[in-house]
């Protein structure tokens, strides 16, 4: 057994998502330390064979950063997006996704039901047999991923697993694992005023609009704006994801292709209603186009705005031209 093992021992039990460590801490832990440690390539988090200290915190999903002043080491919990820190080079697999999400399931299910789960036996049990390789830290990480994702679907969360929302690119695969285990691909998304929310909702909408063909969603006719620090409008992700899968990757006003993609792959429209939802216009597909940034900002504040808009209404079928009325507010 190495003189550090008992450093990567507490760091497994951690829970929580930093701790801060004093030299003489780590010293009454694994024994006196060298002169090194008073310097920061000691905690440098770079694996090597001849590193088994650096591995304790590592393989344990952690990063170190050493405080000189204050003789002192931040292990922060060190996974980002799709990929592990401490494995840069291993991008998460469908499987391993799917792999979390079941055993999340698992966990949600007793919730819902009232009963009690062990969750650390859960996370050794997945860890030893499915995500081999894998470290406690990123397994954490991402349950609380799920966790966030839930929460922005208007589902309820496990308590044990605080949402964390920097989900990175894995996005969009962990949200169409969530339709399906979560069996929600025959329901349409609810609106939302919160643009956090809205954009997971769109994500959650495209999904399912990826693997069945129907009707266009019916959206609201009155959109109702919800008052909070901010007067925002409860946007359906359903309409959004309709008009984007619609346009094909190509701005309905000038019809030139997406300027670029965004970190999924999925080409960069906004959407754009064209009888403004300020001015009482309906959040439904028959008054929505998917436009590329620039005719965005021109369709608002260009000079030829009616110009265009009486264009578009003219050359894409099914678009209607609503008028103006007066809207509310919904506390």
């Amino acid at each position: 057994m190495g003189r550090y093992d008992s450093l990567g021992r507490l760091l497994a039990d951690v829970e929580e998502n930093e701790i801060t460590m004093s030299l003489t801490d780590i010293a009454t832990l694994v024994g006196p330390l060298p002169p090194e440690a008073e310097r920061n390539q000691f905690w440098a988090n770079v694996r090597g064979h001849h590193h088994a200290r650096r591995r304790q915190w590592l393989e344990n999903g952690f990063h170190a950063f050493f405080d000189r002043a204050g003789s002192r080491v931040r292990f922060v919990r060190a996974t980002n997006g799709d990929v592990d820190a401490d494995r840069s080079d291993k991008p998460w697999t469908d499987n391993e996704l799917r792999i979390c999400a079941e055993a999340y399931r698992r966990l949600w299910d007793a919730e819902q039901r009232g009963d009690r789960m062990n969750k650390s036996a859960l996370r050794r049990e997945v860890l030893e047999a499915d995500l081999m390789g894998r470290v406690k830290g990123s397994y954490e990480f991402r349950m609380q991923n799920i966790s966030a994702l839930l929460d922005e679907l208007g589902l309820p969360f496990v308590r044990g697993y605080l949402p964390r929302k920097n989900v990175g690119g894995v996005k969009g695969r962990l949200v169409a694992i969530i339709n399906d285990i979560w069996n929600r691909n025959e329901m349409l998304e609810d609106p939302t005023a919160d643009p956090e929310e809205l954009e997971t909702r769109v994500v959650a909408a495209l999904d399912k609009l990826s693997t069945a063909i129907g009707r266009p969603p019916p959206g609201t006719a009155d959109v109702p704006r919800v008052a909070a620090l901010s007067n925002r409008f409860a946007r359906d992700p359903n309409v959004i994801a309709w008009v984007l899968q619609r346009a094909d990757g190509h701005c309905e006003a000038c019809s030139e292709k997406a300027p670029f993609n965004r970190s999924d792959g999925t080409p960069f429209l906004e959407v754009h209603h064209l009888r403004a939802l300020s001015e009482g216009g309906p959040d439904i597909v028959a008054n929505t186009i998917a436009a590329c940034p620039n005719c965005h900002r021109r369709l608002h504040h260009g000079p030829d705005r009616q110009q265009i808009r009486r264009s578009i209404l003219k050359r894409i079928p099914g678009l209607v031209d609503h008028p103006k009325r007066e809207i509310g507010f919904q506390s």
